[in-house]
């Protein structure tokens, strides 16, 4: 553990489990006060899961500001691990980058909007005064990203790279009264399609089928289970393959469940799973984290009904909360949404190398953009024909 300071918060860096473990409590403390975190992955105990889980590929990078008084106002939660800055292109890829590097798990202090701005400046300078800090990678970022910002700033800065090559959205559900609420507000149009599909789906599913909620400590045995039967019918599986009985990943549950910090959706025909919304709740906010379904059942649109069914189930259960569905292009997404923000995946980087190598990335995005957003408005021109 690592100490510096600055004129408003002084600042310590874990970087071993044990380290984390210690301030588990108090991390988890502020992780759970309403708008402090931005996702579950913030929690420590996600973090000390990803920690069990990759073993000696990763250590922890936990910079965690205090105030005068000794408490803990913010911290931005790191992975260090050596990973490949890979740029998609189709189904082929150009690696840029190759080596060590902090990914932040979140795109933002954990912070309180009170003190957000004081732990944010305090651990951007410690980040900056870390010489062997030389590339920080956020996955997925709302935009302007205020960490980012104050770590392009001054001596010894960070520059900031958008790595999508296309502009990027998140969609988010803001906080409504009720699902009756939510449902009012959209076209009548909209809203007799869904729900239309929806009776339409279970209709064609037979009397057997029924959605299953999942949220309790006694619930994820069960859950895991069911799980590992239907995601490897999913085409996720191919992509990224998970052990949803493994036994950290279980242990990890039935915590998040005690502090209500999982629910689980799944339609069940009958014994038998077909398609499921995975997601967690944190300070106020539901985030989708996976949705998928049998491949047998694809035809009928289970999967997008299913999440219309989850979003008003959720919306009931805990009315007042945002639903954030992340970033993408899914249908679904902008069908049900209320508010798209943008966002994108950041890297940031400093030293001749690092920039020498993420320097080619302007120009890769200039070039794919140029070919594809002609191609992007001939097809909408098309689609409204």
């Amino acid at each position: 553990m690592t100490n510096s300071d600055n004129s408003s918060a002084n600042c310590e860096t874990c970087t071993d489990k044990d380290a984390v473990t210690r301030l588990r409590d108090e991390l988890a403390r502020l992780a759970e006060t309403p708008q402090a975190a931005s996702t579950i992955i913030q929690h420590p105990d996600w973090l000390l899961f990803e920690l069990e889980t990759r073993g000696q590929d990763a250590s922890p990078h936990v910079v965690v500001a205090r105030n005068r008084e000794g408490r803990i106002i913010g911290y931005a939660p790191f992975l260090y691990e050596s990973r490949r800055a890979r740029i998609p292109l189709g189904n082929h890829g150009i690696t840029l980058y190759h080596g060590f590097m902090l990914r932040m798990l979140g795109d933002r202090v954990v912070s309180t909007p009170d003190d957000r701005l004081t732990a944010e400046s305090a651990i951007a300078a410690a980040l900056k005064a870390d010489t062997l800090v030389r590339v920080i990678h956020t996955q997925e970022s709302a935009l302007p990203n205020a960490l980012a910002i104050a770590l392009s700033c001054g001596a010894r800065h960070f520059r900031t790279l958008r790595w999508n090559l296309l502009d990027q959205v998140n969609w988010t559900i803001q906080a409504q009264a009720s699902a009756q609420a939510w449902l009012a507000a959209m076209g009548s149009k909209q809203r007799n399609d869904l729900t239309r599909r929806l009776r339409k789906v279970y209709k064609k599913l037979g009397g057997q089928a029924h959605l299953r909620v999942f949220e309790t400590p006694a619930d994820m045995d069960e859950y895991c289970r069911l799980m590992n039967s239907l995601y490897p019918k999913s085409w996720h599986a191919a992509v990224k393959p998970i052990d949803w009985e493994l036994a950290s990943r279980r242990a990890l549950f039935e915590r998040l469940a005690q502090h209500r910090q999982i629910i689980a959706h799944v339609l069940m025909l009958g014994e038998r799973p077909i398609a499921y919304v995975h997601g967690f709740r944190l300070g106020g906010r539901y985030m989708l984290d996976d949705t998928g379904y049998d491949q047998e059942f694809a035809t009928l649109g289970v999967g997008s009904t299913l999440v219309f069914q989850t979003v008003q189930d959720l919306l009931d259960r805990h009315p007042g909360e945002t639903i954030d569905f992340g970033y993408g292009d899914n249908q679904y997404k902008r069908v049900l949404a209320t508010n798209p923000m943008p966002c994108g995946s950041l890297y940031l980087v400093r030293g001749m190398i690092p920039r020498i190598c993420f320097g080619m990335i302007a120009p890769l995005r200039a070039v794919y953009r140029s070919v594809r957003y002609p191609q992007d408005r001939v097809q909408a021109i098309r689609a409204r024909r």
